[in-house]
């Protein structure tokens, strides 16, 4: 477009483009045509159609970015309103945000990140006496991937629990599974019954227990 002419006449010139482009708006007259605003794109997110003109049953759609997920309507109708002019339905419009990954729930740990957003590393301390084992041996990191899961996630670890000895009961409650490091357990037999083997079974620091769990034998 000439860089000479007035604002005016630019604006005449836009006008005949847009009757010869959309031949059917020249009966209401270009002033008076009904479209819908642009409905804008969300913050680290895009839309589809990117642009255009946006007349009555024009539907645009909305997506986010990797790591941002959509918080709000994924699509968007123009619409004519009972006065007559045209808007968005809903009117509301989306935004992207950010991720985040949950909080793990950990036995036996304290969690300590402060975000947990894509690409965080997990910090994490086992309670004493556990000690921390990763699924991968040669990778000792969880982090938090773009789609809100964690990676590599570990375990506090402690002694598993023991086999009890038919005829016989330990002193551990019935749903513990993972003793630390340190922990005494003691074995005892039913009336009839002798003991054969260790009493005291202690959890070492190679998460193992000091001895092989006793039998509880029928006395003779």
């Amino acid at each position: 477009m000439p860089s000479s002419l007035t604002w005016r006449q630019q604006a005449a010139l836009e006008k005949d483009i847009f009757r010869e482009r959309f031949p059917f708006s020249v009966t209401v007259g270009f002033d008076e045509l009904h479209v819908c605003a642009d409905p804008g794109v969300p913050e680290n997110g895009f839309r589809t159609p990117s642009g255009g003109v946006f007349f009555e049953s024009s539907v645009t759609r909305f997506h986010c970015q990797d790591g941002f997920k959509l918080k709000g309507s994924t699509k968007r109708l123009c619409m004519k309103h009972l006065n007559g002019t045209l808007g968005w339905i809903p009117s509301d419009k989306p935004i992207c945000v950010q991720e985040d990954c949950r909080i793990p729930q950990i036995e036996d740990a304290e969690i300590h990140n402060k975000t947990y957003r894509h690409g965080d590393k997990l910090i994490i301390t086992c309670h004493e006496g556990f000690k921390i084992r990763y699924p991968d041996l040669y990778n000792m990191v969880s982090l938090c991937h773009d789609d809100g899961t964690w990676d590599n996630l570990p375990i506090c670890q402690g002694c598993l629990r023991p086999l009890a000895s038919s005829n016989g009961y330990v002193n551990i409650s019935e749903f513990q599974t993972s003793f630390p490091v340190g922990t005494v357990i003691s074995y005892r037999c039913f009336p009839g019954f002798k003991l054969e083997g260790s009493e005291y079974l202690e959890c070492l620091h190679n998460l193992i227990w000091s001895s092989s769990p006793p039998r509880c034998l029928a006395l003779e």
